[in-house]
């Protein structure tokens, strides 16, 4: 199911059936903060619960009153949304995190991305499309303004020509060899008897692997290798002179 169907599966719900989505903004701007709350004032399905000034007022905030969702702006005062997002993500993994900034730099976009940001929504947006995201990120979906798609598609691009150096750093010729054991389908048994070592000293080796690549799946080890080797396969120059 795409993310607009289950939006639209959401609105067709009726009232009684529906819980308001509890929000917090996070903000210093008054026009913001206020202009939101009047907004979403005459919303049955979303509820502002409060409004924080600062990263110690949104910590308590969130503490005190576990919303569903957090609206953030990139700066919050003095304070670093991109930072604050992590910190919300690592205390309150159960609330989804919006950015709702003035900042369209593909830098700040791709930081609240790696921050683990559910969305990234512009000021600009229309208020249809602010409760539509809200709507899409609050049932579990994830949402881009359609103005920064093209930064994205850049970041992408850029990610490519230096992913082969990337996999170098990360991983040594044996631990690849590993990998592409794991991505053929091989059990850590099958592993440990062609390797001639204890399945047990192969499961603790890709432990290690995936803590470091931060992965917790066989299947994603498998991914990461075969799509590291496809970047390998597609971009220029020699992969590895080890």
């Amino acid at each position: 199911m795409s993310l607009v169907q289950k939006w639209e599966r959401c609105m067709e719900q009726s009232d009684k059936e529906r819980r308001p989505i509890r929000v917090l903004i996070i903000d210093r701007s008054i026009l913001t903060l206020q202009g939101i709350k009047d907004f979403f004032s005459r919303s049955h399905h979303i509820e502002i619960i409060g409004m924080a000034g600062t990263r110690q007022e949104a910590l308590h905030a969130i503490h005190a009153e576990q919303p569903d969702l957090v609206l953030v702006e990139a700066q919050v005062g003095q304070d670093s949304g991109i930072e604050l997002c992590k910190t919300i993500r690592q205390l309150h993994p159960q609330v989804r995190v919006l950015f709702f900034t003035t900042q369209d730099d593909k830098d700040v976009l791709r930081a609240a991305i790696m921050a683990g940001a559910h969305g990234y929504l512009l000021k600009s947006a229309t208020a249809e499309s602010i409760t539509k995201s809200l709507e899409i990120v609050a049932s579990g979906g994830a949402i881009m303004d359609q103005h920064l798609t093209e930064q994205v598609i850049q970041w992408l691009r850029d990610g490519r020509t230096s992913g082969h150096e990337q996999w170098k750093k990360t991983c040594s010729s044996e631990e690849r060899h590993l990998l592409s054991l794991v991505a053929s389908g091989k059990t850590n048994k099958e592993i440990g008897q062609e390797l001639n070592v204890a399945h047990t000293v192969i499961a603790s080796r890709l432990q290690k692997i995936y803590k470091r690549l931060r992965i917790s799946r066989r299947s994603e080890a498998a991914r990461y290798y075969v799509d590291l080797e496809q970047k390998r396969q597609n971009g220029p120059g020699p992969f590895c002179s080890e």
